[in-house]
């Protein structure tokens, strides 16, 4: 066997290596996820057992729902506050206290087992497609390495079998994991039907606060006797299109965007979110097999290059130095930003169990609020600070370059407010505006001027923070500057001297057009971060008074922790992306081209 066969030898089998590993990842998510409906499913029958017996206190009513899988025990336990599910000898089997009809005392300890036609383990038929699709893979690579013309189309044939069979096995995982939360889900509903049937008196029952969802722990809305709604547990907009269904219903039914298993009791409308999307397997295996399917199709694709030793010596050589970064780039910035853009597509929040796909809506959303586009305007003209920070800067800079005695005092000095933390800063920067007993308006005083609103006051409090901001980057720009003026050769200056130029026009012909590539860093710089601004907004406004403040980042900041709407404030991120990307490729653009023609 030659070094090139060995060689592309060992890249099929890295292909084979890494689908084999996704495979197996993605089947282990999807039988994690059944595992998990599966317990979620015997947690609620257990809950709900339990209020049986707290609220019909006899035999018969669990022996309808729950025949021949409870068991009632004497025993107390204080620290069981809600039912848990345990593994045992006989399988897994759920656990959760009693109470008497008051909820005051604790009277025993129920036992449920889970049914024996229960299953979450993976179906042999999908194991053995498995170990099938992986052979016919294997093989056909197998076909690939050994033809040393390597043909472009045997090529492109064995790349497409080799990105496509790994899709089978994951394909009938999902659709085995689908059936599994579906049918846990239809026991779900089930169970809460018989319970409340099993009720004697089912109106009576309905009208104790929290009664339903206690014992059925589903949403639930209830009609009065002219058949309008009364009661809901579920957001307004689902309540509206599910109380606009005829009774009776049950089955499947998508409401605000989200998919409800419902049925009716008497006048109680029951609707149930479902597993299958509640614990997302879908969504898991997708992104599994995707990036499986993008890692698997790489060693394929270098099948030129190790035709190539020397060159895929170095390739090698140099990616492997390079593979902790790019390790850390994609954990942390590329992950990220991906899941920001599946945020964005989503109606995402921590409270809802469900997040539905909405498309583009978030950003229809974000484009008509007015409320955003007021933030990015406070941001726009927060950003003016910049010129004037540089004008400052520059100047400092040219004072601080020369070389006399204490100058490196003064340079860390001004450096400081660069290093010092944003909160401290922005705190002391609020004590010395405040209204009655600032600094700065003690000082206005003495001079015989009255108090101003620094912060208080829509007309003040963002000049405010952009005077602030000035004083913090100030030292930083300095400092850039400094550098770019140590790249500026004196002979310029002493033949601008020998010229006759003077101050102002050794400084217009000479220090400007050496700085001018400096000049560009820090302003492009500077405009990013200066659309990035929230700690001191964070800290001294907190987007007031009147949404005066109210920034790009605070008030992306406020839709996602306050409002907790993360898919629009995912939706905003983009668009400020957006944004920020669009006036730098102007900068880039516009003034690169001034400073090559300089």
């Amino acid at each position: 066997m030659t070094s090139t066969t060995r060689r592309r030898f060992a890249l099929g089998f890295s292909a084979v290596a890494v689908a084999s590993v996704t495979t197996a990842s993605a089947l282990l998510v999807t039988g994690r996820s059944v595992e998990q409906g599966r317990r979620d499913l015997l947690r609620q029958e257990t809950a709900t057992a339990a209020a049986i017996l707290r609220f019909v206190p006899h035999a018969g009513a669990l022996d309808s729902t729950f025949a021949r899988r409870w068991t009632l025990t004497d025993e107390l336990d204080p620290s069981l506050d809600q039912a848990l599910v345990f593994e045992s000898t006989s399988g897994l089997t759920g656990k959760a206290a009693v109470y008497d009809a008051d909820s005051w005392f604790q009277i025993g300890v129920l036992y449920l087992a889970e049914p024996p036609d229960r299953s979450g383990s993976i179906p042999r038929t999908i194991t053995i497609t498995t170990l099938i699709v992986l052979v016919l893979m294997s093989g056909i690579i197998a076909l690939w390495i050994t033809r040393t013309g390597d043909p472009p189309l045997l090529r492109a044939t064995s790349l497409a079998a080799a990105v496509a069979l790994p899709t089978t096995p994951l394909v009938l995982a999902h659709v085995w994991a689908v059936a599994e939360l579906g049918q846990a889900t239809e026991q779900r509903l089930h169970m809460a039907v018989q319970a409340l049937e099993s009720l004697p008196d089912l109106d009576s029952f309905a009208r104790r606060p929290g009664a339903i969802t206690q014992l059925t722990g589903l949403a639930f809305l209830q009609r009065d006797a002219l058949g309008e709604t009364s009661l809901s547990s579920l957001p307004s907009a689902a309540t509206e299109e599910l109380a606009a269904i005829p009774a009776p219903f049950r089955g499947l039914i998508v409401a605000d965007r989200v998919d409800y298993a419902v049925a009716d009791v008497g006048s109680i409308r029951l609707a149930g979110l479902l597993y299958e999307d509640t614990h997302q397997a879908t969504t898991t295996v997708i992104l599994i097999a995707l990036l499986g399917l993008a890692v698997a199709a790489l060693p394929m694709s270098l099948a030129r290059l190790v035709e190539r030793p020397r060159l895929f010596h170095r390739n090698v050589v140099a990616w492997t130095f390079l593979a902790p970064s790019l390790v850390h780039i994609t954990i942390f910035t590329v992950g990220p930003l991906v899941f920001a853009a599946w945020l964005s597509l989503h109606r995402w929040s921590l409270l809802d169990a469900v997040r539905p796909m909405v498309g583009l809506v978030n950003y229809v959303n974000v484009l008509t609020d007015g409320a955003f586009w007021n933030s990015i305007k406070n941001t726009v003209v927060f950003t003016l600070h910049v010129p004037f920070a540089m004008m400052i800067a520059l100047a400092i800079a040219l004072v601080v370059h020369r070389r006399v005695r204490g100058i490196v005092v003064l340079r860390a000095t001004l450096f400081l407010p660069t290093i010092t933390s944003l909160v401290a800063i922005a705190m002391v920067w609020q004590w010395m505006l405040h209204d009655e007993y600032g600094l700065i308006n003690w000082l206005l005083s003495v001079a015989g001027l009255g108090p101003v609103r620094w912060l208080t006051s829509p007309a003040t409090a963002l000049i405010s923070i952009m005077v602030m901001s000035v004083w913090m980057i100030v030292g930083y720009q300095m400092v850039l500057f400094q550098a770019g003026l140590s790249t500026i050769p004196q002979e310029l200056y002493d033949a601008a001297r020998i010229d006759g130029a003077g101050s102002w026009n050794r400084f217009i012909h000479v220090t400007l057009p050496g700085l001018r590539h400096t000049l560009f860093f820090v302003l492009v710089t500077s405009v990013i971060g200066s659309f990035q601004v929230f700690g001191a907004v964070y800290v001294m406004t907190e987007g007031g008074p009147l949404h005066s403040t109210d920034v790009a980042v605070y008030h992306i900041y406020r839709e996602a922790w306050e409002f907790l709407r993360f898919g629009d404030a995912a939706a905003m991120s983009w668009v400020l992306f957006a944004i920020i990307f669009t006036v730098t490729l102007l900068q880039f653009r516009i003034l690169e081209e001034r400073l090559g023609e300089a």
